[in-house]
């Protein structure tokens, strides 16, 4: 057996030492490589994810300025159009839609009506008005616009008020101005016409409607062709007097308006279809031969 001088120990237990520490310094190395492994794969994770969230950002930005910009050519062709084009940009638009062939009609009848059928398929499925609001004036008859559209989507007969409730428009005018009443609304007063029969196939509004249907609102309704001066002793007391128009400068086939005032000759029209004609003063004489028939209204 060999016996290990002191020298020889020393040796040993150095080489052992060496040995031990060499270990430990791969350790470290392989532990500082891991440790910078990691943060290059950390860094190379979070560059990217940082690269995709710009990326999605840039992106949204694009797309905000595009709509943006879309925005603002849309304001500026609306902002330069003339009239004639915007009622044809309506019209291919509604067309596009499909928006009832009556409806797009009223472009052709009153260039007023232009808004109303640009909203159609966005309003026409809205709750009607309760009430006409501002619309009533102390004392006055309202003017009333049967393509408003707070009611001229509501149901007339098979149609709507726009395209045929110049009569209930009338008669809601009266009604309201003579009671004071800004619940009775066009909607409303349709809605009467049509469950009590008083439109036919063809959604125009039956003579007797005006007969009678004033009852249901307290009003007296006195039918019968009236002179200049009697329309003038009777808008005086305050009474308003409905006419069926017939061709002439109110309509090309039927239409109803309100009498609401008389002086010196001229008379003072509400025409529910349009606001040129309720602003223009009418000479009596000049529009007499195109009235079909008269009815004055009292309340009762």
């Amino acid at each position: 057996m060999k016996v290990m001088n002191h020298t020889e120990e020393q040796q040993t237990e150095n080489k052992t030492s060496l040995s031990n520490g060499a270990k430990r310094n791969r350790i470290f190395i392989y532990i500082a490589i891991a440790g910078v492994i990691a943060a290059v794969i950390t860094a190379a994770f979070t560059g990217y994810y940082l690269h995709q969230e710009r990326a999605e950002e840039k992106k949204q930005e694009e797309l905000l300025k595009a709509e943006k910009a879309k925005r603002q050519k849309e304001k500026k062709a609306k902002t330069t159009e003339t009239a004639e084009q915007k009622l044809e940009r309506v019209r291919s638009q509604a067309e596009e839609q499909g928006v009832p062939q009556s409806v797009i009609e009223l472009l052709d009848k009153n260039a007023e009506t232009v808004d109303f059928v640009a909203d159609y398929e966005k309003k026409k499925d809205k709750p009607y008005a309760d009430t006409i609001e501002e619309d009533l004036s102390n004392g006055e008859i309202p003017e009333l616009l049967q393509w408003d559209e707070r009611w001229g989507y509501a149901p007339y007969g098979t149609g709507i008020v726009a395209t045929s409730g110049c009569g209930p428009t009338c008669m809601a005018m009266v009604a309201a101005g003579l009671n004071q009443d800004a619940s009775i609304t066009p909607a409303k007063v349709a809605a009467y016409g049509t469950e009590h029969g008083y439109v036919d196939e063809e959604n125009n509004t039956y003579w007797r409607f005006m007969d009678e249907a004033g009852a249901n609102w307290n009003l007296n309704s006195v039918g019968g062709m009236l002179s200049e001066e009697q329309v003038s002793a009777e808008l005086a007391q305050g009474h308003p007097v409905i006419c069926s128009m017939g061709p002439g400068d109110f309509t090309q086939i039927g239409h109803f308006i309100v009498l609401t005032g008389y002086e010196n000759g001229t008379v003072t029209v509400n025409d529910p279809f349009s606001i040129k004609n309720t602003n223009t003063a009418w000479t009596f004489a000049n529009i007499k031969d195109q009235i079909k028939a008269m009815w004055t209204f009292s309340k009762k």
